[in-house]
């Protein structure tokens, strides 16, 4: 069945194209609407952060107003952190988002890149 009057392939190769990519579409729609839950963003207020405690050269913890506690998990080994005398954030936002916000340690001036941010749960001392 032709699609113009001329008998063109254009429009016939354009609803092939259009056909496959709506296909495409269809199916990949629930990878990306899975991807998008995954990557959901944690960011913290800057202002409800009571204070921070290096575990090592990839882990901080965020204490915050009201006792919840963040594990942030750094992109990569931030090598001087344990050993310096802290790191100060730098960015203009009011917030630390996971995946998006650097650190500088304040004595080696290294910048390490935040990870993701997951609950922490104190572990219970038994003695």
């Amino acid at each position: 069945m032709p699609y113009t009057l001329d008998n063109s392939p254009v429009p016939r190769i354009a609803a092939t194209l259009f056909t496959v990519a709506a296909a495409v579409t269809f199916l990949a729609a629930p990878a990306f609407a899975d991807q998008a839950t995954e990557t959901k963003s944690v960011c913290l207020q800057a202002e409800d952060v009571d204070h921070t405690h290096v575990l090592n050269d990839h882990q901080i913890l965020f204490y915050m107003r009201g006792k919840k506690i963040w594990l942030n998990t750094l992109h990569g080994r931030c090598i001087t952190l344990p050993f310096q005398e802290g790191f100060v954030w730098s960015s203009g936002f009011p917030e630390y988002c996971a995946n998006a916000e650097a650190i500088r340690v304040v004595r080696s001036g290294e910048v390490c890149q935040l990870g993701e941010f997951t609950p922490y749960e104190q572990p219970v001392n038994h003695s």
